[in-house]
């Protein structure tokens, strides 16, 4: 009896056995953490690396004149021009604000401009690493490989080393901030997260009008969450799409005057061949982003081309492989994200020169990364896993590291395309524009800067006999080589293609004065001129001239010379020519000031002139 007592006490209690649960242990979630910031770290890494070569870049002469150079609503700054003129046909004040703080930083020095350009691109490299993990259920490999692709592919160095295009990071980085919240709100269904979601498209579409496309990339991540797409998921939408339609309507009216290009151009036919050729293209140049050109013209009206002819047939294998994968909703899904954040350029209404710009697959190529990095993430083969990035980053990575050096300045940028494209107007018409306007230091140099510039401009117009600023450019050289009558057959053209160009009617109306034509024809132009463009200081001096030589109107003189000293006061002719204006009014005491700050300047003076003022 004694020994079952002393066998039931030592029966051993289960509940005493079964071992205590231990807390989680936190070095599985900061280690997480760390792979986490790991992954980020080297993909902004090998980011910057590439990109870093921008920084050394300057302006070029392509929107850069406009959008900071010339621009004067970033002296001050203008806010209240900011918010109410449209700038280069676009409507974003919040670009133009940013660019008028590296104005005050900077001035016209482009450092700051490049760096914010080059921090924006790192921060939204950043933004889609963050959201393709939060939208692959947190993988980490995905995320990277995205954001690795996203940041440094070639297609992408337009967006980033242009300085003009800042407006396209600026808006990508509001655009993903405000999709990141979108899912948030699919995750917690708190209002608050729809709210900053809209907040953040309205900064989006200040910066770009292209951020109106967002109300459907947000319908995208509905599908994708799984959520059925009915009448009450689109009426969440209401105030979005409101707001899109306010803005595109706004960028319509801005653009149909200079952005939106004439249908006439092409047979209404053509239309839907330009919108398949360029989803083709695009897509193509995910995987082999070649060639690479700021400037890809359309062709030309009458041979279209292999390629624009052949794209529908690749578009309808586009849509018949979606179709049999309907139920794949990662193919639907990143196609559909791809080809939504296409739709406002497909050059049904063209938009601009070009038929492709690389710029435009800033976003798209979001859609097509996060399939590539998806697909490849199924194999789970440790040496694809590391082969990927390495391969991505020797390939793309080399490319762009080298194109970022092509943006150095504006000879580099047109050289480039010229090598691409040698017969397209453009880019001829550009490189004469920034060729005229170098520095020489003597005459030899000069005569070789007008024969390149008068080379480029006669090729851009034998392709194209309507290209205006080919024309613009040329009566410029034949006016400096003293070839008035070709100057004014050439502003004569460029008046009737452009008759509000005020340079045609300067030009003319100053090689009349030089020829010693009718001086009324002459002051007709140059009145013309100044009418449509009144600090133009070229017509500034030569109407001043006309009036003192041709009509003895010394006191109107005055007032032009007065004018050009107010736009260029380093001008030194500006002072002696209106020194000898006031001389012949009668006033001495101006004409001898005027007279010394022109010999202050460097200018030389005839010595019966200096005894007259007693110099």
């Amino acid at each position: 009896m004694a020994k079952k007592q002393q066998q039931r006490k030592q029966k051993p209690n289960p509940k005493k056995n079964i071992p205590t649960p231990r807390a989680p242990v936190k070095k599985t979630r900061k280690g997480n953490k760390n792979i986490l910031f790991l992954w980020l770290l080297l993909a902004l890494a090998a980011t910057a690396v590439c990109f870093f070569p921008m920084l050394k870049n300057n302006f070029t002469n392509w929107d850069d004149e406009y959008y900071v150079i010339n621009d004067a609503l970033l002296r001050g700054p203008d806010w209240q021009g900011i918010f109410s003129q449209p700038v280069v046909s676009n409507y974003h004040p919040l670009t133009i604000i940013t660019l008028a703080i590296n104005y005050g930083l900077t001035g016209l020095d482009p450092s700051s401009y490049l760096v914010f350009n080059f921090l924006l691109h790192l921060l939204n490299t950043a933004l889609v690493f963050y959201f393709v993990w939060i939208i692959s259920d947190k993988q980490i490999w995905v995320a990277s490989m995205t954001a690795l692709i996203f940041g440094i592919h070639p297609m992408h160095v337009e967006s980033v080393a242009w300085i003009s295009e800042r407006k396209d990071v600026l808006y990508t980085l509001f655009f993903l901030l405000s999709l990141i919240q979108y899912w948030k709100f699919l995750q917690t269904r708190k209002q608050s997260r729809l709210w900053f979601c809209f907040f953040l498209f309205v900064l989006s579409l200040l910066s770009k009008p292209a951020a109106i496309i967002l109300p459907l990339v947000l319908l995208l991540l509905d599908y994708w969450k799984g959520r059925q797409i009915n009448l009450k998921l689109i009426w969440e939408k209401i105030p979005f799409l409101i707001l899109a339609l306010i803005f595109a309507i706004i960028t319509v009216k801005i653009q149909s005057h200079k952005a939106i290009a004439g249908l006439d151009l092409y047979p209404l036919w053509t239309r839907p061949l330009f919108a398949t050729y360029v989803i083709m293209i695009y897509f193509l140049r995910f995987f082999v982003p070649y060639p690479l050109s700021a400037f890809h013209p359309y062709p030309q009206p009458d041979h279209l081309g292999f390629p624009v002819l052949i794209s529908p047939v690749f578009i309808i294998a586009l849509i018949v492989f979606i179709w049999y994968q309907r139920k794949n909703k990662l193919i639907v899904f990143s196609f559909s994200f791809f080809v939504v954040n296409l739709l406002l350029i497909l050059q049904i209404i063209s938009i601009g020169t070009t038929i492709v710009s690389e710029r435009y697959t800033y976003v798209p190529y979001i859609g097509l990364g996060f399939l590539l990095s998806m697909w490849l993430s199924r194999y789970n083969y440790v040496a694809l896993k590391w082969l990927a990035p390495v391969v991505i980053i020797a390939f793309f990575g080399t490319l762009t590291f080298q194109r970022t050096k092509i943006w150095k300045n504006s000879g580099t940028l047109w050289d480039d395309a010229i090598a691409h494209y040698p017969n397209a107007p453009q880019p001829r018409t550009s490189r004469a524009n920034y060729t005229l306007k170098l520095p020489t230091t003597n005459q030899s140099e000069k005569d070789a800067n007008f024969k390149q510039s008068l080379e480029d401009c006669n090729i851009a117009i034998k392709a194209n006999s309507n290209h205006g600023p080919a024309y613009e450019n040329r009566e410029y050289i034949y006016f400096n080589q003293g070839k008035y009558k070709e100057a004014i057959a050439d502003a004569t053209t460029l008046i009737k293609l452009d008759p509000a160009n005020n340079l045609g009617y300067a030009i003319r109306g100053a090689s009349y004065v030089r020829l010693n034509d009718d001086p009324n024809k002459a002051l007709a132009d140059l009145n013309k001129s100044l009418s449509l463009k009144s600090d133009n200081e070229f017509a500034l001096d030569n109407r001043a001239s006309l009036y003192y030589n041709s009509f003895q109107k010394y006191a109107e003189a005055v007032a032009d010379f007065t004018k050009a000293i107010g736009i260029n006061p380093q001008q030194g002719s500006y002072y002696l020519n209106r020194s000898y204006c006031y001389y012949r009014l009668g006033d001495k005491g101006k004409a001898k000031s005027d007279a010394q700050i022109a010999l202050q300047k460097g200018m030389s003076m005839p010595e019966n002139y200096r005894k007259s003022l007693d110099l």
